[in-house]
C-alpha cells in the first residue's frame, strides 16, 4: 500500500469541526510512508478554501493534494467540450474552477452549450426553470456530484445530487456524466494525482454510496468511517460492503496492520 485517498466531510471535519482522530490518522498515514489526496464531493468549497479549512483544524496538506467535484469537472467538461459555452448552476467556486480550466462561461440558458449542475444553496423554481431551459435548448448536462445529502455540525442538508434530480426529472434528461465519486472521472484523476493503482491505494470515507462504491469500481481497498452519513446497522453496508469497518480515522493503523 503507497497511497490513500481520504474524504473530507464526515471523514476529517464536520461543517468546521475536526473529526476526534482525524489528524493523527492522517500523520500516520504519512509517516507510513503512504501519498494521500484529500478527495471530497464537494463543490462549493475551492481547493484554497479546503487547505484553508484543513490548516485550521492542524492538517497540513497541499494544493495539488486537494481534490473537489468542482476541479475535476472543470477538467472534464474544458477537455470533453473545450470551446463550448458553459452555465454552471452552483456556488461561487465551481465558477472558479471552470474559468480556472479555461471553460468560457454564460449566463444564457439558450446560449449554454453545456450546463454544469452543483450544490447552490440558493437554489428555487428559477434556478430549476433556467437550467431547464438550457437543457431544452440542447445543452449538454454535467453533474459534479451524486450526493443526495452532507452532513453538518447541525444535521443532514441536500446535497449536489437532491439538484440533479429535480431537473433530471423536469427535463425527463439524464446526466451525461456525474464527475465526482463514485465515477470514473474522479477515479481516473486520484490516482494519477497519487501517481499509483488501484491494487497498492485505500480510499478511506464515510459514505458507502460515494467513497466505498467508488473503491469498489475501481479495485481500491475500502474503508468506511462511522463518523458521517452511515452506521453499522446501515442497509447500504450489506448492498456496498467495504473491507474494513472503523469507528473513525483515528483508528487507520488497524487496517494498515492488517493489509
Amino acid at each position: 500500500m503507497d497511497a490513500a485517498i481520504i474524504d473530507l466531510d464526515g471523514t476529517v471535519y464536520r461543517s468546521e469541526t475536526v473529526i476526534p482522530g482525524a489528524p493523527e490518522g492522517i500523520k500516520y498515514l504519512r509517516d507510513a510512508g503512504l501519498n494521500v489526496a484529500f478527495v471530497t464531493n464537494s463543490s462549493t468549497k475551492s481547493r484554497r478554501e479546503c487547505q484553508d479549512r484543513l490548516a485550521s483544524l492542524g492538517i497540513d496538506a497541499a494544493v495539488s493534494e486537494i481534490l473537489t467535484s468542482a476541479s475535476v469537472t472543470a477538467s472534464y467538461v474544458t477537455t470533453a467540450y473545450p470551446h463550448a459555452a458553459v452555465m454552471a448552476l452552483g456556488e461561487p467556486a465551481l465558477d472558479d474552477e471552470l474559468t480556472d480550466a479555461g471553460a468560457t462561461l454564460t449566463t444564457n440558458p439558450t446560449a449554454a452549450e453545456v450546463l454544469v449542475v452543483g450544490k447552490d444553496t440558493t437554489f428555487d423554481f428559477e434556478t430549476l426553470t433556467r437550467g431547464l431551459q438550457a437543457l431544452d435548448s440542447g445543452a449538454a448536462f454535467v453533474g459534479t456530484n451524486g450526493d443526495r445529502t452532507v452532513p453538518t455540525d447541525s444535521g443532514l442538508k441536500p446535497g449536489a445530487g437532491a439538484l440533479i434530480a429535480a431537473l433530471e426529472y423536469a427535463a425527463n434528461q439524464d446526466p451525461e456524466v456525474i464527475c465526482g465519486k463514485p465515477n470514473a472521472p474522479m477515479i481516473d484523476v486520484s490516482l494519477e494525482t497519487l501517481q499509483t493503482d488501484a491494487a497498492n491505494c485505500m480510499v478511506v470515507g464515510d459514505n458507502p454510496e460515494t467513497d466505498i462504491a467508488m473503491g469498489r469500481r475501481a479495485g481500491l481497498t475500502t474503508v468506511l468511517v462511522l463518523t458521517g452519513v452511515a452506521n453499522r446497522s446501515d442497509s447500504l453496508l450489506n448492498e456496498l460492503p467495504p473491507e474494513y469497518v472503523i469507528e473513525s480515522l483515528g483508528e487507520i493503523s488497524t487496517v494498515l496492520d492488517g493489509s
